[in-house]
């Protein structure tokens, strides 16, 4: 999927290109079998062909860090001294060091533009879609140790873990095995994106 049949919809307001971040995704099965990613915090799943819409849904502001739905902000997303908006990193390297979750087996950029406000880290975006995406071996990604390219992916009652053969027997390894590279092209294809190269995670194997 061209990026670019987005910018007619929804502009650019940071020059001519989208801004590129990077991100961890756990990988869903659907109960009608169709592939999603989705965040790794209590998050609706990204659907494929649609940029994803930042909005406010409550106080997730440095005043009130505690999510309270009584308080939603009515405010364009995202909003400066707000959390709210699609976040994404930097460098690679602080997908290692923020430790994404137990169940984060997709890795990738994604394409942001709209408002976009900048941290050191990195940004917070009103739209963003999916630019490159690969699976990661779950334990890998946990304990900072990539590229961990795996070659099975277990279903765990829709919870899709991929996993390298180093990791197959750690404990709570276990589901019905599927093919990663299956399951890779799988979601490649229901995003329209492009296979992440390997290369760009050479990074986590500087990082020490």
């Amino acid at each position: 999927m061209a990026l670019q049949a987005f910018f007619g919809r929804y502009p650019l307001e940071h020059g001519s290109e989208p801004i590129m971040g990077w991100r961890a995704w756990r990988l869903r099965r659907r109960p009608d079998g169709l592939l999603r990613i989705a965040p790794t915090t209590p998050r609706s799943d990204w659907e494929p062909g649609v940029a994803i819409h930042a909005t406010c849904s409550g106080a997730h502001t440095r005043e009130y860090l505690v999510y309270n739905p009584e308080l939603v902000a009515f405010h364009r997303s995202p909003e400066i001294g707000c959390t709210c908006g699609i976040h994404a990193m930097k460098d690679p390297r602080r997908l290692r060091r923020s430790r994404p979750g137990r169940r984060a087996g997709v890795v990738g950029t994604i394409a942001m533009w709209g408002r976009v406000v900048e941290h050191t880290r990195g940004w917070r975006a009103e739209f963003a879609y999916p630019a490159r995406l690969r699976l990661i071996c779950v334990w890998c990604l946990w304990r900072g140790d990539l590229p961990g390219l795996p070659t099975t992916v277990l279903d765990q009652g829709g919870d899709l873990l991929p996993v390298c053969p180093r990791h197959r027997g750690a404990p709570r390894a276990a589901g019905r095995e599927l093919d990663a590279q299956d399951l890779q092209a799988r979601m490649l294809d229901t995003y329209g994106v492009e296979l992440l190269p390997v290369e760009a995670l050479e990074p986590f194997r500087r990082a020490g």
